[in-house]
């Protein structure tokens, strides 16, 4: 499947089997992998075939079981470091476990606590920070959909535009791949406004839990849905 058929089919899963992931799927993750961190100057790393794949660690939210396999989202937080990284934490990772999806797997976001001092198998350096991570496998059941904001709310336009209705279809279908995409709570404490001259978007993070991660998540979901050909962020 295509990433956006992978965004549909993508529902939180927290119970997995024992089921390994195969070379094929390991092999294509890995590489995107390589090519997130090349782009962006991030330090992903994937964790498979593992025990605990949490190294012990507690989540911040929700009961996990059967979780061998992890993908840590690990960046700079130093003096070098973008002030985005939580944004882009949220896009590359909310990347990779689509792709994850297309290629079978199920997926969840998690939020590890004290990342550094458990025993968990990925790598992180002195000013590094693992903002989130995402955990894999064969989903023991299936997830299921989440409720969403009215698409007015999370797609304002500008008075110049008139009404949510009157907004271009890409627009409309922006905000549709927006309501498919994961958050902290499922709380989708974000905002996309549609300007005044119709061909630009500002994407912003409300207050929230892990806000900065949901927006990056958004906006990767956003560009899928709307094409980047059709728009420009503010």
């Amino acid at each position: 499947m295509n990433l956006l058929e992978a965004m549909k089919e993508r529902h939180a899963v927290r119970n997995f089997t024992d089921e390994p992931m195969t070379a094929e799927q390991i092999g294509v993750l890995s590489g995107i992998i390589d090519e997130l961190n090349a782009t962006h100057g991030l330090s992903i790393q994937l964790i498979h075939d593992a025990d605990d794949a949490f190294g012990g660690c507690p989540t911040h939210y929700g009961r996990f079981a059967g979780v061998h396999n992890l993908i840590a989202l690990i960046g700079p937080d130093d003096a070098d470091a973008p002030d985005d990284l939580d944004e882009m934490i949220g896009y590359a990772g909310e990347l990779l476990a689509l792709h994850a999806v297309a290629f079978g797997l199920d997926t969840s976001w998690v939020v590890l606590h004290e990342a550094t001092e458990h025993e968990g198998l990925w790598t992180l350096e002195k000013g590094q920070r693992m903002p989130a991570a995402i955990a894999l496998g064969h989903g023991a059941r299936p997830g299921r959909a989440h409720r969403s904001k009215p698409a007015e709310e999370l797609g304002p336009v500008a008075d110049a535009i008139g009404t949510y209705a009157g907004a271009p279809v890409w627009f409309h279908n922006g905000i549709e791949a927006v309501a498919l995409a994961p958050s902290a709570l499922g709380k989708q404490p974000v905002r996309f406004t549609l300007l005044e001259d119709g061909c630009t978007v500002k994407a912003e993070a409300l207050d929230g839990v892990q806000s900065r991660i949901c927006l990056g998540i958004a906006k990767l979901h956003f560009e899928l849905g709307a094409g980047t050909e059709h728009f420009t962020w503010a």
